[in-house]
């Protein structure tokens, strides 16, 4: 199964005889059986889609996503969103206590995904050159674990220094190129942060697409502030992934990135390397499925942890 990511101006996707077209002009670009697609990533400007297509792809499940810096959209269809049972356990949750029970396991997990890529980026040092960073996240993952008592600010808080000690140790190790001095989000001009906030970008769609075939609400988060338009529960979601999916393949880059001056360059790699970890084998209960079918299977779990299951536990990533 594929997932397509379209990266140029000019490009116009149709429908013929159930393959989707890609064509430039009157050039055809490539084309791709309807019955192997997954999902469709337009991340650029001066896209065109027939009307025949998008019906299509709806029909089928197949999602399209729009990214640029500042904004995502999805086409998606109506019937995704018929699960009441689990949205009115989910809005429940900010009241009998399971959202801020699932936010403290979701940063759990991510900090423990952060403390995983950070020991295999370094393997190659000697241990003096991480032990410490680890040595902190180790101290905050004891401390938000065995905290009896938690809310979000607190939990933010502990998040925020984490991130702090992971993309500090980044950089003190030179596992980013030296462009890299702190970690920015949007409108941001160091070619590190683009990549990391583009490969982020390519995550999000993936949430956004299990969180919908799970019966739940993106927007309604459990930790990110609520706000109109804001996809809390995704940015809540996605905080486990970011790490394995995203940070450590701009690590592997690292000579790209410091090779270019654009990102446009590399913009089709950073995709390609993003789709590949989300592709990607892994082991999951004694079973070995892409990291796609265990983010599904997580969001499912959260589902069923919301309406009244046990415990939701993150997944760890191992090497």
């Amino acid at each position: 199964m594929k997932h397509i990511v379209i990266n140029n101006y000019g490009y116009f996707l149709g429908l013929k005889s159930n393959r989707m077209i890609v064509k430039k002009g009157d050039e055809i670009i490539n084309e791709y059986p309807l019955s192997r697609l997954k999902t469709i990533h337009i991340s650029s400007s001066g896209v065109s889609l027939s009307s025949d297509l998008i019906f299509a792809l709806s029909v089928r499940g197949i999602k399209i996503f729009f990214n640029t810096y500042n904004n995502h959209s999805a086409l998606h269809s109506l019937y995704e969103h018929k699960s009441v049972i689990v949205k009115k356990s989910q809005y429940e949750s900010e009241s009998n206590g399971k959202g801020i029970e699932l936010a403290r396991q979701i940063i759990l997990g991510k900090i423990k995904n952060q403390r995983s890529t950070m020991l295999y980026a370094s393997r190659k040092f000697i241990k003096e050159s991480y032990i410490d960073i680890v040595y902190k996240l180790d101290e905050l993952i004891d401390i938000l674990k065995n905290k009896s008592e938690v809310n979000n600010s607190y939990i933010l808080g502990i998040e925020g220094k984490a991130a702090d000690i992971y993309f500090n140790g980044l950089k003190k190790l030179h596992l980013f190129p030296e462009t890299f001095f702190i970690r920015t989000k949007r409108y941001s001009t160091e070619i590190t942060n683009i990549s990391l906030n583009y490969g982020y970008a390519i995550l999000e769609n993936f949430i956004y697409k299990s969180l919908i075939n799970a019966g739940l609400d993106p927007y309604f988060g459990v930790l990110h502030s609520l706000r109109s338009g804001k996809p809390s529960l995704l940015l809540d979601v996605m905080e486990e992934y970011r790490s394995f999916i995203v940070d450590r393949n701009i690590k592997k880059m690292k000579s790209r990135l410091e090779s270019v001056k654009k990102f446009e360059t590399i913009k089709k790699e950073v995709a390609n390397e993003v789709i590949k970890s989300i592709s990607k084998i892994v082991k999951y209960n004694n079973r070995s499925l892409s990291v796609e079918s265990i983010i599904q299977r997580q969001i499912y779990k959260i589902s069923a942890y919301l309406c009244g299951n046990k415990k939701y536990k993150s997944y760890i990533f191992r090497w």
